[in-house]
């Protein structure tokens, strides 16, 4: 009798080879593997020892192989040469992640349990009523692009009751009040950490140090987007509480609010650093929903790893630390993408009511959250075609419209201002999807089809030549998360036509969608890609950047039976880990804090002038900036002088008006403004001029001070 041999395992060639005669292998089930023999009989040990031999199989190989080429291609597109090898690896990484999802090196498929509820949508009439009541009222109120105290109760009112009128079973925090009495008739304190608690607080607690560390030297220096949202700060604290801030071409209020009540509430400064806290605050709340999101679309080693790549990543780092309002964006979009994918695969009404509740917020944070209703609708729809929502379809379209009906009611204020001041509030949009301002420059289709493809590639090729917010010329991603994220991106594809989950359809469709709002500016495609108007893509591609990751832990666990060896995958993914870290600190850091060092104006150096100036032998009315094409701001060296709101720009014209007076004045020039410079010095024959050496080259500046009559 003779040992019956297995059949041999198909390459991943012969895969493809039937998907182009239509005729498909089948594809076998995750963790099963053909043998190439039956197993031999298994001696029982003498001694608990392990096996230190290695035995090398082609489950062994694909993996490493597959990454290797990424990581070379990855590092060789950056470059910009010999584009078509570099495609040719990753392209051949492709072929092999492919074939090793086929052949089962991942395992089974991790994901968090799908509760099978009753799927039918409920409400209270009266609560939904008077919250229907108290929007309008809102409304009525939130005239004249003002917050009142009327409006605001009416607009806080109608949310909480209309989202109590949709909530099913207790609501949050109902607890809370017995907890506390409780707690005060027996005060005790106990703190339950496991290994997996610990392990995620680590991880935050790293992200926590990306966002914070040497805030306040980088950026540096602040430009003019910053003068704006101080001038619209201090009309806060003098009382002007504005729905959106129509100033600079329109402003959306959360970070401005913020900024104010810490600086009202918690004693902040109102400085530069201020601005840059708030926002790095809005990036590191946005991790803890990227957790709770990557573990709903892959397992809690998913949520891990997303959080983890988003924390120490250039480009989300960047936005959370400029100290303006883009990060909001992502904040608000986390979390409802969570509670509306958690919601679908739970069939839990009450996470629509969050769904509604954090959509609704995001038009008060970053002009390009206004994308978000259609990613929901994206969602909807690869959700109805699919067959997990057979039977329920109906309830899902409820689910759906309660969320719409909550994101209308906390979008009540933003509502009203878009109507009575649309040329204000679509400003932005218009004069960048059309020629409202500058005439376009080709058919708008073919600029749509360049720019999304710009967009696209922005991962791997070029963030685009916005200085402020990326190194130009260099791709949005690090080669170690690049490589993580075309891998994973390739991963989520097969892993969809293995087990047709929408959700991972929905992870690589909701990209393009979220970058609309950069591929949409036909107008000026110079600003295409622009790393903030696309920041609503960072949770999907740090969820399948998030997914890569887990999923190598998962090979090593799956494809080596010996303890030491599994450890393979703890160095691999220890060792990508480690090395993105420093890689991507030394960007933000070095590169990017340089890069803004020579960027912007050195208006410190220039208010420090100002102060010496004010503090020894004149006054701050005296105090002249004469204005210069694409020079520092006069607002921001008033501000940093200590006076927030002034501005000392002297236009040129206005110079032969000026008249001598008693006591002193100062005048700020460009280091090239030679022809005022001489005006000054005809008009005020007895100054004295002194140049300021900076220490960037091509920053310095010229003071002529005029002592005055009484000198």
């Amino acid at each position: 009798m003779t040992d019956k041999r297995a059949e041999v395992e198909p390459t991943v060639l012969d895969w493809f080879s039937s998907l182009l005669r239509l005729r498909p292998i089948p594809i076998p089930e995750l963790g099963t593997r053909p043998e190439a023999l039956p197993p031999a009989p298994v001696e029982k040990a003498t001694a608990p020892t392990e096996d230190l031999r290695v035995r090398v199989q082609i489950a062994h190989v694909r993996v490493p192989a597959a990454l290797l080429l990424a990581f070379v291609a990855q590092i060789g597109l950056a470059s910009h040469n010999r584009v078509g090898l570099f495609v040719g690896f990753y392209l051949g990484a492709a072929l092999l992640v492919g074939w090793a999802v086929w052949a089962g090196d991942f395992g089974a498929r991790v994901s968090s349990p799908t509760r099978r509820k009753s799927a039918v949508a409920a409400y209270d009439r009266n609560f939904l009523l008077a919250g229907v009541g108290l929007a309008v009222l809102a409304y009525l109120t939130s005239g004249d692009n003002t917050f009142r105290l009327t409006s605001l109760v009416f607009w806080i009112g109608s949310i909480l009751i209309t989202g109590r009128g949709f909530w099913l079973g207790e609501l949050p925090g109902s607890k809370i009040p017995a907890r506390v009495r409780r707690f005060l008739a027996k005060p005790q304190l106990r703190l339950r950490l496991d290994g997996w608690s610990l392990l995620v607080l680590a991880v935050f607690g790293v992200a926590a140090y990306f966002r914070f560390s040497r805030l306040a030297e980088v950026p540096l220096a602040m430009w003019s987007d910053h003068a704006e949202k101080y001038l619209d700060i201090i009309d806060i604290i003098n009382g002007q509480t504005s729905i959106f801030f129509v100033r600079n071409a329109g402003r959306e209020p959360m970070q401005f609010y913020a900024t104010v009540a810490a600086i009202k509430w918690f004693g902040a400064s109102f400085s530069f650093l201020t601005l840059k806290f708030i926002t790095a605050l809005a990036g590191l709340f946005t991790l803890p929903f990227m957790y709770r999101f990557g573990k709903e679309v892959g397992g809690r080693w998913t949520g891990l790893a997303a959080m983890a790549l988003l924390g120490i990543a250039f480009w989300p780092n960047v936005i959370s630390r400029v100290g303006l309002r883009f990060s909001f964006f992502p904040l608000l979009l986390a979390p409802a993408l969570y509670y509306m994918v958690r919601g679908f695969k739970n069939r839990r009404q009450n996470d629509f009511v969050l769904t509604g509740i954090f959509v609704g917020l995001g038009v008060y944070g970053y002009t390009a959250a206004r994308i978000t209703p259609m990613v929901i609708g994206l969602a909807l729809t690869l959700y109805l075609v699919h067959r997990v929502s057979r039977g329920h379809r109906i309830q899902s379209l409820s689910w759906i419209g309660i969320a719409a009906l909550l994101a209308v009611v906390v979008a009540v204020p933003f509502l009203r201002v878009a109507y009575d001041l649309q040329d204000d509030v679509w400003f932005r949009t218009l004069t960048r999807v059309s020629d409202a301002e500058r005439p376009l420059a080709g058919a708008p289709l073919e600029l749509f089809m360049t720019n999304m493809w710009s967009a696209l590639r922005m991962f791997a090729w070029d963030f685009g030549q916005i200085w402020i917010l990326s190194l130009p010329g260099r791709p949005a991603l690090d080669w170690v998360i690049g490589a993580l994220f075309h891998f994973g991106l390739v991963l989520t594809a097969i892993r969809y036509l293995r087990s047709r989950d929408w959700v991972d359809l929905f992870l690589i469709l909701s990209i393009p969608i979220l970058l609309l709002p950069t591929a949409l500016s036909l107008a000026f495609p110079g600003e295409n890609p622009h790393p903030s108007r696309a920041g609503g893509a960072i949770i999907p591609v740090f969820a399948i950047a998030g997914i890569a990751l887990a999923s190598i832990w998962r090979w090593s666990q799956t494809n080596f039976d010996v303890q030491w060896r599994k450890r393979i995958g703890v160095g691999l993914v220890g060792g990508m880990f480690l090395v993105s870290a420093v890689t991507n600190y030394d960007m933000v850091i070095r590169e990017y804090g340089a890069l803004q060092r020579q960027s912007t104006w050195n208006t410190g150096q220039a208010a420090e002038v100002v102060e010496s100036f004010t503090t020894s032998i004149g006054a701050f009315e005296d105090v002249f900036m004469i204005a210069y094409p694409h020079w520092m701001d006069s607002r921001l060296v008033a501000l940093l002088a200590g006076q927030p709101g002034a501005d000392i720009v002297l236009w040129p014209d206005q110079i032969d008006s000026l008249t001598e007076v008693n006591t002193p004045q100062l005048f700020m020039l460009h280091p090239e403004d030679a022809n005022n410079l001489d005006r000054l010095r005809a008009k005020f024959p007895g100054g004295f001029t002194n140049r300021h050496v900076a220490e960037v080259d091509g920053r310095d500046f010229i003071t002529y001070l005029v002592p005055g009559t009484d000198s």
